[in-house]
């Protein structure tokens, strides 16, 4: 078996994977459908159709179950941000507000794959330095991404700047998050305002980024 994190094991034999993935799926619906609330690892095992003691042969406790679920949906997350930055995409110069809307909306659709759980690991994170430390490590990562492929508009388009960039990701990121509900007790909006939304925020941040001033 492999030692992760803190002393934690990931079993090598496929079937011990299979039952312990099985507890993280549980897990992590408990953690969805709860979102700001608190959960039971008797929750988690009926979810999961196994007891309470299954789960301490697996895991030391709740605080273990959980950062094992948020390593889990980071790396979910890192592996779907690099698919969709890494995709093949338009050539910014022909049609420069249409490549800032793909890049925005690949954003957007990492996020909300994950939206679900992530509101739920988000107030973890409040009082958990190692699950804020692994976010923020996640979100660092997103912002490479992001940056990395609005640098391709720079060639063509020197006023897209290190800063106007940086600022394009932390912008995209706030109003996504908060429509999302990230990080906030309200639910995310409805698709109809998502996708709205997501349409004026392409348009403002194109604009800004292909504005002829610094």
């Amino acid at each position: 078996m492999d030692v992760v994190g803190a002393g934690r094991k990931i079993p090598q034999q496929e079937r011990s994977r299979q039952s312990e993935a099985k507890l993280l799926d549980a897990a992590e619906e408990a953690l969805s459908a709860r979102g700001a609330g608190d959960f039971s690892l008797a929750e988690v095992a009926a979810r999961a159709g196994v007891t309470t003691g299954t789960i301490y042969s697996r895991f030391k406790g709740k605080s273990e179950l959980v950062h094992a679920v948020h390593e889990r949906v980071m790396d979910r997350m890192d592996a779907h941000a690099a698919k969709l930055f890494g995709a093949a995409e338009a050539e910014p110069a022909s049609q420069p507000e249409r490549f800032v809307g793909d890049v925005v909306s690949r954003l957007a659709a990492v996020l909300e794959a994950e939206a679900a759980v992530l509101r739920a690991l988000m107030f973890h994170a409040v009082g958990d330095r190692s699950i804020s430390e692994r976010g923020a490590a996640a979100h660092s990562k997103l912002g490479a991404f992001f940056d990395d492929a609005l640098q391709r508009l720079s060639p063509a388009l020197p006023g897209a700047s290190e800063r106007k960039r940086y600022w394009a990701f932390t912008f995209s990121y706030d109003v996504l998050a908060r429509h999302l509900g990230l990080g906030h007790s309200s639910p995310r909006t409805e698709q109809e305002d998502w996708d709205e939304m997501l349409h004026n925020l392409s348009g403002m941040v194109a604009a800004y980024l292909l504005a002829d001033h610094n």
